[in-house]
């Protein structure tokens, strides 16, 4: 079975437990599979449970603060897991990159940390594209990408966006080509319970188990607040309020499939397809203020999104780090190089889009930063 990214990547799985290829599908949505081979080009990731010339692990490489399990046999690292393993390729090291495992691995362990990191690295060592960390929506047959920082907006604009009318591409990451066109990456919407007092046509289509997760989330919140919001005093108390904090800010988002997104809004269109580009938009958190449109500078904008982006994928290049260590003839600075492979395409692609930086401060009514982007269009 392979998924095709808009012709940007393949990934290709040979797993054959149907609650796997559940799994795997869901990951992927709204990337359909196909499973006829007529036509199919050459997969860039393949992942699958078998694991080839594979001798026994020699030595561990126990947790480092991030709950994970790393040995090696001497040649490649894996993450172990209920007794299994499951290979971490480099993704610089060329095509096509291979995630092998133990059948009956949890594959959910490694999809959100290290194949679907892998994935958009290897997609930007081929030269084919970009993953931006950002938002992306259709407006008039072009696309306007909204990236930025971790929690800066993204999302909220997005929909703020749909609200007046565009149609939605992409969440949380945007494939762009070198050809300045603009497609979508696999991964479900987070919406936060806030912004739905802005969002009434969203608010209006809320599943059933978005409303019990946002109601539940309400509740928790009337109890977590006061702790959240008491001042530091100490070690333990600001443990203790920091601790409340990360709890109401898992709680109070629910994730959305894309395809429930799309009914809420009345798309129809192609969830895959591409688009060209007409704006890039750069999200910069300020503490109070209007909200401010001014054009940016290609290259500096080119290398920002580039770190925000290898920031996101720490997870995947720890594991290259871990590898650096326990096969020190391996590169270990995989975070460098993607970050060059990133900042090249997004130079060439702002040579063709207009480029523009966004001060607002958040949270913040979305449609009022949709309503700035839309008239500097």
């Amino acid at each position: 079975m392979q998924f095709d990214l808009s012709g940007r990547l393949v990934l290709e799985t040979h797993e054959d437990d149907e609650r796997v290829l559940r799994y795997i599908r869901g990951q992927m949505a709204p990337v359909p599979p196909t499973t006829d081979p007529t036509g199919q080009r050459r997969a860039d990731v393949l992942i699958g449970p078998s694991i080839e010339d594979a001798g026994p692990i020699l030595e561990e490489q126990r947790p480092a603060n991030d709950g994970l399990t790393t040995g090696t046999d001497g040649r490649r690292l894996f993450v172990l897991a209920d007794g299994r393993r499951c290979s971490i390729p480099d993704a610089l090291e060329g095509s096509p990159i291979r995630f092998d495992y133990d059948p009956g691995f949890p594959l959910w362990r490694v999809f959100r940390t290290a194949v679907r990191p892998a994935m958009q690295v290897a997609v930007a060592a081929s030269g084919r594209a970009v993953a931006v960390h950002g938002a992306a929506v259709t407006v008039d047959g072009g696309t306007i990408v909204v990236a930025g920082w971790s929690e800066s907006g993204k999302t909220e604009t997005a929909l703020g966006l749909m609200e007046r009318g565009a149609s939605f591409l992409s969440d949380k990451w945007t494939l762009l080509g070198s050809d300045a066109q603009a497609s979508a990456f696999p991964i479900s919407v987070g919406v936060r319970r806030w912004v739905l007092e802005y969002l009434p046509t969203l608010r209006s289509s809320l599943t059933p188990a978005a409303r019990v997760q946002f109601g539940v989330a309400g509740l928790a919140s009337l109890a977590l607040e006061p702790v959240a919001g008491r001042r530091s005093r100490g070690r333990i108390s600001g443990f203790v309020a920091d601790g409340a904090r990360r709890a109401m800010a898992i709680g109070d988002r629910a994730a959305f499939e894309v395809a429930e997104l799309r009914e809420a809004y009345g798309q129809t269109d192609d969830p895959a397809r591409m688009v060209p580009v007409r704006l890039v938009v750069a999200l910069r958190t300020i503490p109070s203020g209007d909200v401010r449109v001014q054009p940016a500078d290609p290259a500096e904008l080119a290398a920002r999104l580039a770190r925000s982006a290898a920031y996101e994928r720490r997870s995947y290049f720890e594991l290259l780090q871990r590898a650096g260590y326990a096969l020190p003839g391996h590169a270990a600075l995989g975070q460098d190089r993607a970050i060059a492979a990133d900042e090249a395409l997004l130079r060439t692609v702002f040579e063709r889009v207009p480029v523009v930086t966004v001060d607002a401060p958040f949270p913040t009514d979305p449609r009022l930063v949709a309503d700035a982007i839309l008239a500097a269009r």
